[in-house]
């Protein structure tokens, strides 16, 4: 039996709109034809506006729609032309004041000495109440007209909405590809009108309807008291000069009001009602009622996917997921219609013959299909851009905006993608929990740790905050910090714990061992272990370290790029070691059984090939001398120094939050609370102060976040067309190829260069900020964590391709790692530091095979 179901969008459709959304649309619509009419008013007018048609007061009748006012003028054709006049005062008010703020704002964002003068200004203003000090201003100065109000309008307006905009850039600043074009030494105009109010756009839309609404009540309300010469024919001196005729003809008050109220409240609506998000549009579907009758629904989804009768996208080109249990029922292959046919009992998600296609046509994930169970711990491997992070986003009921996917997903009962907008959200807070594989993105920075943790969990004790601090390597101490102030290992750990902290039924981890050192990797895995097997947890995490994954992973399934034909494979770790065979009966890789996390849950990629430092230049690329830098009151970095010659490769190793990023960020000159000295090719440059024009064999920083190293408004070929002008001074005609390139250089298929950042993986940006790095042909090229999010083929060929720089270019490398196996393949001198201190240096081959300071001995595991 098939149980009856509204209409639902398939994962990525857009259904139609509700009564709601059509409602909301429809009232839009309405104003804007009303503000339409009221600035083309004078057109349609019967009579001119000063001409005399009847008696004063008259009634509405004959000639006069809606009466005449008190000079028997028709109420009508005042109101069409009067119009004009207030909207268009109201609405360069609003433009001016949201335009002025908005810039200022991104100035006080990326200069904070800039912000504070602007703020201190600002502070001075406000001291007069904003009303007050424009009725003075005007009252002064009455023949000023609307020029009078616009200027005290900028000057008592400003000061408050700047500090929005100060608010919402420094958020913006703070993101990896504004840093990058700081430490490209970009000239402010650039950085505030290319890097940051483009990405500003919904708050200046905001703002803009709510100062247009300010606006037209303050042109209003000055024309009503008459303390300003604005022209004649206004709604706010209709109502004024009528005031004493409002028993007589009430429409010579009544309508002007009404124009003002619709106007001032229309608009703002007409501002803010733009196209909603794809996403959001999924989540307008009515939920599904899965109870007993759950397995028929989930049937009947899969039937009109098209899925069970071999007609839909899985069906086509994938078999679906062997049980990795004997619970299961069994599952067949392409024959039998990619025949996941019904839910076993102890499955708590399914997935079948999913796959999401992006709004230009790229595929993001070729048709997978899975099941999970409680207590079950299932990685997803493959290659960066395979889709691994967008499969498990759509456990949640999430794929990115304007993607179309195909097939059904099940989580705990639901069917996520036919959940409407609060069942989404109820699913989401009792079910499961998920950390990306950018916390740091995820995490308010203004916040506390225990705000944060508080927050997630409201329900928790600070004794069990404290706890799953412990659990995830962290101390009481901890609590206290802001987001913002740790590392991002740090960050990674405070995610972990806030998921944790839920007790959710699923646990969906994005890439959770990465940027972790070797003894708190261990630590970390066996974690994950224990909540699977201790709490009943189904937990799905994916990663590229393969003996780690192997370590604590009961099945592991193979992501496959778009346009491989191969089939996505999911393996069952044996109980005894032995052969794993894939659905379609061919044989896979060998796996075992979970092991213990501390048998080496720490392994890394196999090596590459050993270094040839012979030859290595002797001239120093970059002399740092007593670095010393602090950070909230704390000193982060203590008397640093080293010198890197040209071609050489320095790996700056350490736990996390051990001062490395900061040290990147301070050679990079984006840290401004240092002090020391630093040399680049034996030239002096400045620490603590942006770099200007450095140009060409310069410094050049990739960061660790891999979500906000790219500028979501631009395409890949225009984030690295901006270095190769500016810096490289390749000429116009020769920027395509040289995109081409560098795409080629770090492993990414040229047709990637239409895309924009949230048409990419993780692995695929970062990839992309190094090749911006490269680009401006930097002498001193820093690497902060730049392989975690990349699979072992793709980090070997990344590593390769810095060596090559190193031997070709002399272009000296500070590579910042986790991965003491890459730091031996490929680096030629090492620095572990521990609490912002230098604690050891030399080779890495040296240094690692006997560590003298306990900070190097935990990056071993």
């Amino acid at each position: 039996m098939r149980i009856g179901r509204k209409p639902t969008a398939r994962p990525g459709e857009r259904l139609p709109r509700t009564g709601a959304a059509r409602l909301r649309y429809a009232m839009a619509g309405g104003v804007g034809l009303f503000v339409l009419l009221a600035v083309a008013g004078p057109l349609f007018a019967p009579h001119p506006a000063e001409e005399a048609v009847g008696m004063p007061f008259a009634q509405p009748g004959g000639g006069a729609l809606l009466g005449t006012d008190r000079l028997g003028r028709d109420v009508l054709s005042h109101l069409l032309t009067g119009g004009t006049h207030l909207l268009a005062v109201a609405a360069v008010i609003a433009v001016a004041v949201t335009v002025l703020s908005a810039v200022l704002g991104a100035i006080a964002a990326v200069r904070p000495r800039a912000g504070k003068v602007i703020e201190l200004s600002g502070d001075l203003v406000i001291l007069l109440p904003a009303v007050l000090g424009i009725l003075l201003v005007l009252t002064a100065w009455p023949q000023g007209g609307a020029g009078a109000l616009i200027v005290v309008s900028l000057l008592f307006g400003v000061p408050y909405c700047a500090r929005i905009f100060t608010a919402s850039a420094s958020t913006i600043a703070a993101s990896g590809y504004v840093e990058a074009a700081v430490a490209s030494g970009e000239s402010l105009p650039h950085l505030v009108f290319r890097e940051i109010l483009p990405n500003l756009r919904a708050v200046f839309t905001t703002q803009l309807g709510l100062r247009f609404v300010v606006a037209i009540y303050l042109v209003s309300t000055i024309a009503f008291l008459g303390v300003s010469a604005l022209g004649p024919d206004n709604w706010a001196i209709m109502i004024r000069d009528n005031a004493s005729g409002l028993l007589l003809n009430p429409w010579a008050v009544l309508a002007p009001s009404a124009a003002i109220a619709i106007v001032a409240v229309g608009v703002n609506l007409v501002v803010t009602s733009g196209p909603r998000n794809r996403q959001a549009a999924t989540a307008e579907s009515d939920a599904v009622e899965v109870g007993s009758a759950g397995v028929e629904t989930v049937a009947g989804r899969l039937e009109d996917a098209g899925v069970l009768h071999g007609t839909g996208v899985a069906g086509d080109t994938q078999d679906a997921v062997r049980p990795v249990n004997s619970g299961t029922v069994g599952v067949s292959g392409p024959s039998a219609g990619c025949g996941i046919s019904v839910v076993g009992s102890g499955d708590t998600v399914l997935v079948d013959g999913l796959s999401v296609v992006a709004d230009d046509g790229a595929v993001l994930l070729a048709p997978l299909s899975f099941r999970l169970r409680s207590g079950v711990v299932t990685a997803l491997t493959g290659a960066s851009g395979s889709g691994k992070s967008t499969a498990m986003r759509a456990l949640l009921g999430q794929l990115p905006a304007g993607a179309r996917g195909q097939g059904a997903v099940l989580v705990a009962g639901h069917d996520v993608f036919a959940l409407d907008a609060g069942a989404l959200r109820a699913f989401r807070r009792e079910q499961i929990a998920y950390v990306g594989q950018d916390p740091g993105s995820e995490l308010n920075p203004l916040l506390r740790v225990r705000a944060v943790l508080a927050e997630a969990a409201p329900g928790t004790s600070e004794t069990d905050r404290l706890a799953v601090l412990e659990q995830v390597g962290l101390d009481p101490a901890h609590l206290r910090r802001r987001c913002a102030r740790l590392s991002g290992g740090q960050q990674r750990r405070v995610a972990l714990a806030r998921a944790i902290l839920r007790r959710p039924r699923i646990l969906v981890l994005d890439e959770p061992l990465a940027g972790l050192h070797g003894t708190l990797r261990t630590d970390i895995a066996r974690l994950i272990s224990t909540l699977a097997t201790e709490n009943h947890t189904t937990v799905l995490l994916s990663g590229h370290d393969t003996e780690a994954i192997t370590a604590i992973a009961d099945t592991v399934i193979e992501v496959r790029p778009p346009g491989d034909r191969s089939v996505n494979v999911a393996a069952e770790v044996a109980d005894s070691g032995g052969d794993t065979h894939s659905p379609n009966g061919h044989t896979g890789a060998t796996n075992h059984r979970r092991a213990d996390p501390s048998a080496d849950a720490a392994g890394s990629r196999s090596a590459s090939r050993a270094v040839d430092l012979v030859g290595v230049s002797e001239a120093i690329a970059l002399h740092a001398e007593a670095i010393t830098a602090d950070a909230g009151g704390h000193r982060v970095l203590e008397n640093i120094g080293f010198s890197l010659p040209a071609g050489a490769a320095l790996a700056v190793v350490g736990p996390s939050g051990a001062g490395k990023t900061t040290l990147a960020r301070v050679i990079a000159g984006l840290h401004p609370d240092v002090a020391g000295t630093l040399e680049v090719n034996g030239v002096r440059v400045p620490v603590g102060h942006r770099r200007i024009k450095r140009g060409a064999r310069g410094i050049q920083l990739v960061t660790q976040n891999p979500r906000a190293a790219l500028n979501p408004r631009r395409t890949v070929e225009q984030t690295l067309a901006r270095p190769l002008r500016r810096i490289a001074r390749v000429p116009a005609p020769e920027i395509g190829a040289r995109v081409a390139a560098l795409l080629a250089a770090v492993d990414l298929p040229v047709d990637l260069a239409a895309r924009r950042a949230h048409q990419l993986s993780g692995g695929q940006r970062q990839r992309v900020a190094l090749a911006r790095a490269l680009a401006a042909d930097p002498a001193v090229l820093i690497c902060d964590e730049i392989t975690t999010a990349l699979d072992t083929e793709t980090a070997a060929a990344v590593m390769s391709l810095l060596d090559r720089l190193r031997a070709d270019r002399a272009t000296a490398i500070i590579l910042i790692s986790h991965d003491m196996t890459l730091v031996r393949g490929h680096c030629t001198d090492l620095l572990v530091l521990d609490h912002g201190r230098i604690v050891e240096s030399g080779v890495p081959a040296t240094v690692l095979a006997a560590p003298a300071h306990q900070a190097t001995a935990a990056l071993l595991g």
